[in-house]
């Protein structure tokens, strides 16, 4: 093979690599919204209590649902950073399923300020993992 024709290959093969890797975990626009009758997940996410301070107890909840019915026995994973953090500085904690698609992440803050929260869906009936993110602040 010629040197351009390999260039061509390899170039194909990458893509074909990426299509595979996007396939197997979709990040849905959708998927911070309701969840309709379309068969996307719907993933919801709360801070509690509603404004969290420094060195108290908070809550992250998040609400997973499919064609509107909640969503059990999913592996929900969080990936937290407060802002300004390096890649390396995320977080990735298991949250623990209450009930009725249901997840909660329970722990308190060291640091104030913005934070940011990638939540890592993975029901077990399809292995597909649907990603939402979203932000919470923790106050002084």
């Amino acid at each position: 093979m010629n040197g351009s024709r390999q260039g061509s290959l390899w170039a194909l093969i990458a893509a074909l690599l990426a299509m595979a890797l996007l396939s197997a975990c979709s990040a849905d626009a959708g998927a911070s919204s309701g969840g309709g009758d379309d068969g996307r997940y719907g993933i919801a996410f709360a801070a509690s209590p509603e404004t969290p301070k420094l060195g108290e107890s908070v809550s992250l909840t998040v609400d997973v649902t499919q064609g509107g019915k909640p969503v059990k026995g999913a592996e929900v994973v969080l990936e937290l950073w407060p802002q300004g953090a390096e890649p390396d500085g995320h977080a990735q904690l298991a949250a623990k399923e209450t009930g009725e698609g249901s997840y909660v992440l329970k722990g308190e803050f060291s640091q104030a300020g913005k934070y940011y929260v990638i939540t890592h869906v993975t029901p077990k009936e399809t292995g597909q993992m649907t990603m939402a993110s979203f932000e919470f602040e923790i106050e002084d």
